[in-house]
């Protein structure tokens, strides 16, 4: 078992989240927060597909803490160290792991991807999967030195950078659509905020068919942490995510 410091965690929140804390962050308002927070503790983990805290491994395994045992397997170099909650991945750039037999979401069904990383190197993916095909791939990790999300035809990424060192917890979420797109069907949010987009690509517009032709993959190219990766089959909505990065500040933010 690789070293580190794990804590628990909890499916929707841990016990520093507070209606103030949610709204003074200006991430909601005090009646939408007490309404969040109000909701079940099992909220967040419906429709959780895999979800990888990274707090520990069994040999060069890292299990899978939802109910649907897609353990990853490490390719390379993959260490675990202190994150932003319990323990993250650190990958060097030239490892990843592989999740052997999961092919994510497909087709234009709706998914959330969330998780918190940490670099100083704004290239890599946080996740990957589907088909090398224009339109049929879905893959969330920097473009053009920003993080946001391609499915190989046309791209969705954030204005504002994140390769500074810090934690930041990043969401993308895709809505269901018949096809979804880019344009209309999908969002990014960055530390618990809808994120300003910097650009879409020219094929926006491109419908979006997410393919079966490879596992999903953690980490490839990224030089840096990954912590609480989550991977939903539906759109999380904006409390949700709120939620999410509360879950993952530091006591007495």
């Amino acid at each position: 078992m690789l070293s580190g410091v794990p804590r628990l965690r909890s499916l929707m929140f841990d016990p520093r989240i507070t209606f103030a804390g949610l709204a003074a962050a200006g991430l909601v308002g005090l009646s939408w927060a007490a309404q969040v927070l109000a909701q079940p503790a099992e909220k967040l983990s419906e429709d959780l597909v895999a979800w990888w805290t990274f707090d520990e491994a069994e040999g060069n395994l890292i299990p899978d803490m939802s109910s649907n045992k897609r353990t990853g397997a490490i390719q390379g170099e993959v260490r675990l160290v202190p994150g932003r909650i319990g323990n993250a991945a650190a990958f060097d750039g030239k490892s990843h792991i592989r999740v052997e037999g999961f092919k994510g979401i497909g087709g234009s069904a709706a998914r959330t991807v969330a998780a918190w990383v940490k670099t100083s190197t704004p290239t890599g993916q946080i996740v990957q999967w589907g088909s090398d095909e224009p339109g049929r791939m879905w893959t969330v990790g920097f473009i053009r030195r920003r993080l946001g999300v391609s499915p190989r035809g046309g791209y969705l990424y954030m204005n504002q950078p994140t390769d500074d060192g810090q934690w930041h917890h990043i969401a993308v979420v895709l809505e269901e659509g018949s096809p979804a797109n880019l344009h209309d069907h999908a969002s990014l949010y960055l530390d618990g905020k809808p994120a300003v987009i910097h650009d879409i690509g020219l094929l926006d517009l491109w419908p979006i068919d997410t393919g079966d032709g490879m596992d999903v993959t953690i980490g490839r190219g990224w030089n840096g942490l990954i912590d609480d990766l989550r991977i939903y089959a539906r759109a999380l909505s904006p409390e949700e995510i709120a939620a999410l990065y509360q879950a993952g500040l530091p006591e007495g933010q």
